[in-house]
């Protein structure tokens, strides 16, 4: 579960940097490589997040089609639950934030 939100920060930052990347580029007229490691790398990673924010803020956290779609099918008893991998999937997140 933890992974699966990792991954999508991941997904959403990455466009961010894109874009940043690209506007800095105009605005400079010259190539910026966006990467913690480069020089300047703080700038360009608060750039990026500035961009992620902003993107998040332009739509709702989450998709309510997918949510009324997935309560359709639970309340139809078509949704499959797998009891035992939710619970071993929540014992992990625990025993991760644990430490």
């Amino acid at each position: 579960m933890v992974d699966s939100i990792k991954h999508n920060v991941r997904q959403m930052l990455a466009p961010a940097a894109q874009e940043a990347k690209a506007s800095t580029a105009r605005n400079n007229n010259a190539d910026v490589k966006i990467s913690p490691n480069s020089s300047g790398g703080a700038d360009a990673i608060n750039v990026s997040m500035k961009a992620s924010v902003s993107s998040l803020a332009e739509k709702p956290p989450v998709d309510i089609e997918v949510v009324n779609r997935i309560k359709q099918a639970i309340s139809d008893g078509k949704y499959p639950i797998n009891l035992d991998l939710v619970s071993e999937r929540l014992m992990e997140s625990y025993l991760e934030m644990q430490g």
